[in-house]
């Protein structure tokens, strides 16, 4: 949906920042608490995490023309917003739980645009359980952008899960499946909140991260600078819309896995010896998720070396990722 309107009065520009607000404030309803443990002070009073727990932040925008177009529905764009925040405090193994978002509005931006955006933001809280407790509204000229801060804690008394810390021998999984994002996947994602939860508590895991920039860049995200990863190219659960893609794009349906980004899958490695069938059993047993064996992390004997190395690979395989400000 487009979220410009040339009518003045159905414009956010008719109601002006004070007014919006309100409104916003309603149409968020009881995602958002009262004050001061949500909006109507300076700032929002907020409670230290439970016992035992750290707590965890993250920030992330969407951009209109960037993260999502016309053919994105405001819900749809709101769903994302949330749902990219979350997969981060997925990959630490927390939980979401309280989250400030700020507005970088045209005048312009339709009240029918903004009014759905908030509501499904308030429907998204509620589903995976934070609130929403304040943020900002600001007028930018040929710009829509919103950027949401979101506050977690980990599961008490496990420690966060982090990067880098894989070892040589660590079998490497992901969850889902990969690649053919931009058909849909980028905005109807679900956050692997309870598999990270999972992973946290199992003590099997030694290192994750979600996939946001694509197997291709991401896979370096559980290594540590001296390691690399030899992933088999036959194992790797392909998307079906990476099949899609890759029928217009005219490339392999391996590159899309690689390099379109915005899966917002784990990857994971666990500890080197770790009963993999063993693992696969408890996750099955308490998991709906698909979760896949595709490598290994591997010493690297010269500096200089490919960090990513592939088995059963076509030889004209590309796996760089999607980078930014490229």
């Amino acid at each position: 949906m487009n979220p410009y309107t040339e009518d003045q009065s159905q414009s956010i520009g008719s109601l002006g920042e004070s007014k919006l607000i309100e409104q916003l404030k309603d149409w968020l309803g009881d995602a958002a608490p009262a004050a001061p443990f949500g909006m109507g002070d300076d700032c929002a009073v907020l409670p230290f995490p439970s016992p035992g727990a750290q707590q965890l932040v993250t920030a992330d925008p969407i951009i209109y023309g960037k993260h999502f177009d016309a053919q994105v529905s405001p819900a749809q764009a709101a769903a994302k917003l949330m749902r990219r925040n979350l997969s981060d405090i997925a990959a630490m193994g927390g939980r979401p739980t309280h989250a400030i978002i700020c507005l970088a509005l045209d005048p312009k931006v339709s009240i029918s645009w903004i009014e759905p955006f908030y509501k499904a933001l308030a429907e998204e809280a509620k589903r995976f359980q934070c609130v929403i407790v304040g943020g900002d509204v600001s007028s930018a000229d040929h710009f829509l952008g919103a950027f949401l801060t979101l506050y977690g804690e980990t599961s008490a008394p496990h420690p966060p899960l982090l990067r880098h810390s894989a070892q040589v021998g660590s079998p490497i999984f992901v969850t889902g499946s990969l690649g053919g994002t931009r058909l849909k996947k980028h905005h109807s994602f679900i956050p692997r909140i309870s598999e990270g939860q999972w992973l946290a508590r199992s003590e099997h895991c030694l290192s994750c991260s979600d996939l946001s920039d694509g197997l291709g860049k991401d896979f370096a995200n559980v290594l540590p600078p001296a390691l690399g990863c030899e992933i088999d190219c036959s194992q790797l659960p392909i998307a079906d819309d990476a099949i899609e893609t890759a029928k217009s794009s005219g490339k392999d349906a391996l590159y899309h896995v690689f390099n379109d980004g915005e899966d917002f899958e784990l990857i994971f490695a666990l500890k080197p010896g770790t009963a993999v069938d063993s693992f696969l059993t408890q996750w099955r047993k308490e998991l709906q998720t698909p979760v896949t064996k595709i490598g290994y992390a591997t010493s690297r004997t010269v500096s200089k070396a490919p960090r990513l190395s592939f088995k059963n690979a076509p030889q004209s395989l590309s796996a760089n990722g999607y980078e930014h400000l490229r």
